[in-house]
């Protein structure tokens, strides 16, 4: 039985990578929007930290293969893994169940993932409070993107990804 868990697990996790990585792909030209944030936000709080770190590190290493690999791709994997980390114990709160109140965390957690992913600054210049805010425009619009894209799946994913752990593995 344990084996059957582990590969439904796995198969999960597969599939919310593949999501990721197809809509960074698909979502490329479109500077900031890109649901990655939301898939990795709602995959910690409904199926555990765990999962969502797996799927933070598989989406950012598959993707960047066409994306573009280099320094920044530790960086992304390093912002998603914090991601999944702080939206496993925001999942644990009650305002995790309210629809604006998580879509508006989606959104701070993409200014999060923008502010970890700028400190690779730090290998090119010592004036990172500059280049940060050279980069700050794509931060806020990947903070809308991820407050929209919440919306539209977010919750829903998260109600079936629940009832997908709770069937399975007797999580809540």
């Amino acid at each position: 039985m344990a084996v059957r868990r582990q590969i439904r697990e796995q198969a999960v996790i597969a599939l919310l990578s593949a999501a990721s990585i197809a809509g960074r792909i698909v979502m490329e030209p479109i500077p900031g929007l890109q649901p990655a944030t939301v898939i990795i936000m709602v995959t910690s709080m409904a199926m555990g930290l765990r999962q969502g770190v797996m799927v933070a590190i598989i989406s950012t290493w598959i993707s960047n293969l066409q994306l573009g690999h280099g320094i920044w791709t530790f960086f992304q994997m390093f912002g998603w893994s914090v991601v999944a980390v702080v939206s496993h114990f925001y999942g644990k709160t009650k305002w995790s169940r309210n629809l604006i109140v998580s879509a508006a965390a989606a959104g701070l957690l993409g200014i999060v993932y923008g502010m970890i992913v700028s400190l690779n600054g730090l290998l090119y210049t010592k004036r990172i409070i500059a280049y940060y805010l050279a980069g700050l425009f794509h931060d806020f619009t990947h903070a809308a993107g991820n407050a929209a894209m919440y919306l539209a799946f977010g919750d829903r994913l998260g109600s079936l990804l629940r009832k997908y752990s709770e069937a399975y593995f007797g999580k809540k």
